[in-house]
């Protein structure tokens, strides 16, 4: 037999609660994304009443969902009681407002939309081998199911350029294109790519290529997603 060690340390069912309740955060987030806290924010700082008028909440939410995300550390908090005020962080500010050059809160915004809801079919798709997206219950594919609704397709392309932006602006920016003209980008969505090497490389000419429903709505987001609106 061996003899127990007195100076181990004793297990705690910490971490399993961590991991299992996690989906308490998480959804605290993506609601705040969602619901545009962030961007309502901006470079401001409003109490907890104010903030909830402006984002059309009931009055129970105050404080409790804003001290959440202070606790999480994705708003910081100046004062106590109705008096005090919540303003984002660095992070915050910079990744979740959506007038920010560097947002990819659209990828949040999908994944409480599309993905959350389907991370709840897990034990489904296990057991059947079955895709758990559009396509369960005999639905249309992933992607003729975005196109065949603008407003989906418009958040699935903010989403997919706002993960991507960190990385097409280190391209951009660290590339050597010196001895190049030309970049042609084949489903470049809202031509976020092109955008960029053509700002940080004048002596490029770029195109962007993709299906006639994502090049109407990419005259109007990438638009945006080139040129946000200062703070």
């Amino acid at each position: 037999m061996t003899a127990a060690n007195p100076s181990a340390t004793p297990l705690t069912p910490a971490r399993i609660m961590e991991v299992g309740m996690a989906f308490w955060p998480a959804q605290t987030l993506l609601t705040a994304v969602k619901l545009g806290v962030f961007t309502e924010l901006g470079r401001d700082a409003m109490t907890g009443a104010e903030l909830r008028e402006k984002l059309g909440l009931h009055e129970r939410s105050t404080p409790d969902f804003f001290d959440t995300l202070v606790a999480l550390r994705f708003l910081e908090r100046d004062g106590d009681g109705n008096d005090a005020k919540y303003r984002n962080t660095e992070e915050t500010a910079l990744f979740l407002d959506r007038k920010s050059p560097a947002f990819m809160g659209g990828f949040l915004e999908m994944a409480h939309d599309r993905l959350y809801p389907f991370w709840g079919n897990l034990a489904d798709g296990l057991k059947t081998g079955k895709a758990q997206n559009e396509t369960k219950d005999g639905g249309k594919g992933v992607f003729e199911e975005l196109y065949s609704q603008p407003e989906r397709l418009e958040q699935f392309m903010d989403a997919m350029a706002g993960i991507s932006a960190g990385n097409f602006q280190a391209f951009a920016e660290k590339f050597d294109f010196s001895n190049y003209k030309t970049l042609t980008d084949v489903g470049g969505a809202t031509g976020l790519l092109s955008m960029l090497v053509a700002k940080a490389n004048p002596n490029m000419t770029c195109t962007t290529t993709d299906l006639p429903a994502a090049a109407e709505i990419a005259t109007v987001l990438g638009d945006a997603l080139a040129n946000p609106v200062p703070r």
